[in-house]
């Protein structure tokens, strides 16, 4: 699970769900209810892929969260009898996440299980509403990220850190450099060019969400832009078997279908190289206040 945020969007995992939802349309919907009743072990992945997935039901019944990103849903939305059955299906699906999950067991274990069951509880709440008529919005236009694109991060003890968008993994997934020390207020473009990545105090790579909805101010391209001086650095992904660790990197060069490269190595080689994870944009907001 790595520092995913403990909201319902903060993790690779439901943005992985979202992405589905734009592609195959409400069918994602339908098959994250039905692996959610799957017998046997309720694995971290589907219990996070289930909370998303009650989120866009609970949006569909006319009772959206303000965190629920922009997204465009291929096909149409199902009739409202189809989807009060995934409402009910949402609901077991929750009282399963909460309850009897790897996921509940990691909150529990990074010791902020309370804040993550509050968001649970909310979505339990609009989804036991009455269904709304859902006025017909426009799609919200998503802002294009750009590597070497910098952004004024707000902190919610006060002030700003500052993030540089490096790199785009597989041309979707941003990656990171953020750097204090905590601003009173949001620097001037003209004082972008002293960035250096050697001063950063967080390299991760991370969710857009506050990026979309705007509270991440754009400051403009770093300038120059060298993308040489700012590359990803290799992370480690978990147990290979026998003794041994995945290290991960993320080539510049590499397909956007295929875009990590996974090497076997020792854990001594692992030794200095950070986990390999997605840090939601709140939870990174989080991370910078207290370091800063």
């Amino acid at each position: 699970m790595g520092a995913w945020g403990v909201g319902s969007f903060e993790n690779d995992d439901a943005m992985d769900l979202v992405s589905d939802l734009e592609q195959s349309g409400w069918s994602a919907i339908s098959q994250a209810m039905a692996t959610a009743e799957l017998p046997g072990f309720f694995e971290a992945p589907s219990a996070a892929r289930a909370i998303a997935a009650s989120e866009v039901i609970a949006a569909a019944l006319g009772h959206p969260s303000n965190a629920i990103p922009p997204v465009e849903i291929r096909g149409a939305t199902p009739k409202l009898s189809d989807v009060l059955r995934l409402k009910d299906a949402a609901l077991r699906s929750l009282d399963r996440v909460r309850t009897a999950s790897e996921l509940a067991e990691l909150w529990d274990d990074a010791g902020e299980r309370e804040a993550w069951e509050l968001t649970v509880d909310d979505i339990e709440g609009r989804l036991s509403r009455q269904p709304q008529s859902v006025p017909a919005t426009p799609k919200p236009r998503r802002v294009r990220l750009l590597e070497g694109s910098c952004f004024a991060i707000p902190l919610a003890s006060g002030g700003f850190a500052v993030g540089v968008l490096s790199q785009l993994l597989g041309g979707k997934l941003p990656f990171g450099y953020f750097f204090g020390p905590r601003l009173a207020k949001p620097p001037e473009k003209r004082d972008l060019p002293s960035l250096k990545p050697s001063d950063a105090i967080l390299r991760v790579k991370f969710g857009d969400t506050e990026i979309q909805n705007s509270r991440w101010l754009p400051l403009g391209p770093v300038e120059p832009w060298r993308i040489e001086d700012w590359p990803t650095p290799a992370h480690t992904s978990g147990e290979a078997g026998g003794g041994w660790v995945w290290r991960i990197e993320y080539p510049r060069d590499a397909p956007k279908s295929d875009p990590a490269r996974l090497q076997r190595i020792t854990e001594a080689e692992a030794n200095g190289l950070d986990p390999d994870h997605v840090m939601g944009a709140l939870a990174l907001e989080k991370a910078l206040d207290r370091q800063l």
